[in-house]
């Protein structure tokens, strides 16, 4: 073979050279990590060096090629170290967020106003193979909310990433799937009862708590609920954690509660008429919440550690409780 002197005195054998296969498995290494096509673009790279022409077009072309992979492979190169410095920065941030002298909840809106921030770098290309692999990970895709679209992609695309780390903390991945099926329970259950409460009492509102605010030991009990609708009445945006609207489920399975509580009275109705009750308050199935909120999301805000197995235990469980979920609510 003839060899073609190009650019800065360089030939297309020192081109080859470079292009060994020791030295292409290491510049595809990254690629490797985000595109399953790199094998192909490696045999391809392979075979233009081993059937070259001797002509000088023949030559000139396989240079053009390689040089333009080049290119291609910095440019992702470039991508790739962007991820990982986002990576970098929120893990940082959730690290001293989480040895923070600040209450629970306190944290987790902080985290997820990291998230938020994260998920706004994300373009949609990036995400866009997680979106495929999310919808066939849960049956009542189409049924879920767009938010909770974003969060369980974002969540795929996470765990992912974090694991090119030998030691990473998956507290965001956790924290995204818990907030994903946070935002069902909450635009699916409570923030249609409380604003169709607030509808239905208007200035009745406040007699409507009265004996709920009476009865101190019920108001320990139905205080948060009573709060969050009061405050709903003024902002006409429900807020509930998780943690908290499980709570409340909870409650209507305790007969004599309901029966002191016009309020979780009201509600319970409310939930016969417009969901599957039995299904929804099945004791099983609000142990299972529970256990979300005590095993992963809380956790996710504390100094401990969120390892892979911690991550893999929450993201096997969470697709059968928001599709039952949606089956309760649909």
């Amino acid at each position: 073979m003839k060899y073609l002197i190009g650019k800065g005195g360089k030939t297309n054998m020192d081109i080859a050279r470079t292009y060994s296969e020791e030295n292409l498995h290491l510049l595809f290494k990254k690629i490797s990590e985000t595109t399953e096509k790199s094998e192909q673009i490696l045999d391809f790279l392979k075979l233009l060096l081993k059937s070259a022409d001797d002509n000088k077009n023949g030559q000139k072309d396989i240079i053009t090629k390689l040089l333009g992979i080049e290119k291609t492979t910095a440019d992702i190169n470039n991508k790739m170290d962007s991820v990982l410095e986002k990576l970098n920065s929120i893990e940082n941030d959730f690290a001293d967020l989480k040895s923070e002298r600040r209450e629970l909840e306190q944290k987790i809106t902080l985290m997820i106003l990291k998230l938020q921030k994260l998920e706004d770098s994300i373009s949609d290309e990036e995400i866009e193979d997680y979106c495929e692999l999310a919808e066939k990970l849960y049956a009542n895709w189409d049924s879920l909310d767009v938010l909770t679209k974003k969060f369980i992609p974002l969540a795929e695309y996470l765990y992912s990433k974090l694991q090119k780390y030998d030691k990473a903390d998956y507290s965001p991945v956790i924290l995204e799937l818990c907030r994903a099926i946070e935002n069902e329970f909450l635009l699916k259950i409570f923030r249609k009862y409380t604003l169709d409460c607030i509808k239905r009492k208007g200035k009745e509102l406040y007699s409507f708590f009265a004996i709920d605010r009476s009865d101190k030991e019920l108001s320990k009990k139905t205080g948060q609920f009573v709060k969050a609708i009061n405050k709903a009445y003024k902002t006409r945006k429900p807020e509930y954690t998780l943690g908290q609207m499980n709570a409340i489920l909870s409650m209507l399975n305790n007969e004599q509660i309901v029966n002191a509580s016009p309020v979780l009275q009201d509600f319970k109705k409310y939930l016969i008429d417009n969901t599957v009750a039995a299904m929804l308050l099945d004791s099983d199935y609000i142990k299972k919440i529970n256990d979300i909120v005590n095993d992963y999301r809380n956790p996710s805000a504390h100094p401990d550690f969120m390892g892979i197995e911690k991550a893999n235990e929450c993201r096997e469980v969470m697709p059968e409780r928001i599709d039952y979920l949606m089956d309760c609510v649909g």
